[in-house]
């Protein structure tokens, strides 16, 4: 389970959330722009440190009144609706950026089972300044699950696409998304994504 208490007082906007939902399966954010999903996501990933209150994600105490777990040992994988690829780095080192920065590999993802399932195997040598929109955001979410994560956090995927590579990346995450066995908070304002990712909203 992941169970939430969290508080957080801007000058001019505050957070309140307080919620319980299961520990896997894709949990949707939904609201329109402007209502905190993406702060809801920055506390959950620590990068809030104002915020308060009480954060437990499958048994693991992430925050609480005495202990605040530091971001790094979160270990919290991150999709922006902008790709944040390394525009110096190739697609396979991009993957490959956050996977040789564990101290150790503890669940070792079969990497080529991983490329093909994102259906990227002939984009490994291109440069992010070669690739279309949905092309970056499969190689985000890619780089993302090599880092071994706890949590996966997408803030809005599929906004910057266009119509044609939006339906495409949909497809690929309505199947990929079932199959990882690691809990996705999905934040978006867009109903139809709701519709047919989402296990919990």
């Amino acid at each position: 389970m992941i169970e939430a208490d969290l508080q957080l007082s801007k000058s001019d906007f505050k957070l309140d959330a307080n919620f319980s939902v299961p520990g896997r399966g894709v949990t949707a954010v939904f609201g329109p722009s402007g209502c905190g999903k993406t702060t809801l996501l920055r506390v959950i990933a620590g990068l809030e440190p104002e915020a308060t209150g009480s954060l437990s994600v499958n048994s693991e105490q992430w925050l609480d009144a005495s202990a605040r777990r530091p971001v790094e040992q979160r270990r919290v994988g991150v999709v922006f609706q902008n790709s944040s690829l390394f525009p110096h780095l190739t697609v396979q080192e991009n993957l490959l950026y956050g996977r040789q920065r564990l101290r150790k590999v503890t669940k070792p993802i079969e990497i080529n089972q991983l490329i093909a399932s994102l259906e990227i195997e002939k984009l490994l040598q291109r440069y992010p300044g070669a690739l279309s929109g949905g092309e970056k955001q499969r190689v985000a979410l890619g780089r993302a699950l090599l880092a071994e994560p706890k949590l996966l956090l997408m803030d809005e995927p599929l906004s910057a696409l266009d119509r044609s590579s939006r339906e495409k990346l949909m497809l690929l995450l309505e199947k990929f998304l079932q199959k990882i066995d690691i809990p996705v908070f999905y934040v978006t304002h867009s109903s139809e994504e709701v519709a047919r990712l989402a296990d919990n909203l």
